[in-house]
């Protein structure tokens, strides 16, 4: 239950902000700097993948915590780690890229199913 609470407060943070002047023209510009297929896509995904593997072997391997924990800590982690990345984005002048978070949690869900599976 915490993980499904966990996966649906991700994807919130991924929705625009209430009040945010979104024009047509700026979502193009916004996906031309920003496509789809880019080796930055990869590396969050991989990098969110990551995390949630890490975190929980440590967490449940050598700190011996049990897995009911383990695993949404590893999500909380990385879900954080892409918002945040994101958020950091958007203050040093890069733009907040929807599309990395939907790859940072497709990389979290690849994760949890390798755990799981």
């Amino acid at each position: 239950m915490r993980l499904i609470l966990i996966i649906y407060l991700f994807m919130f943070a991924a929705m625009p902000v209430a009040g945010q002047d979104i024009t047509s023209d700026t979502l193009q510009t916004a996906s031309v700097k920003d496509p789809w297929l880019a080796y930055d896509k990869v590396l969050h995904f991989g990098i969110s993948c990551s995390l949630v593997l890490s975190t929980q072997y440590v967490l449940e391997n050598k700190l011996h915590v049990d897995r009911e924990t383990a695993l949404p800590a590893g999500v909380a982690v990385s879900a954080a780690n892409g918002i945040i990345k994101e958020y950091w984005d958007k203050h040093t002048g890069n733009i907040f890229s929807r599309r990395d978070l939907i790859a940072d949690a497709a990389g979290i869900l690849v994760g949890v199913l390798i755990i799981i599976l």
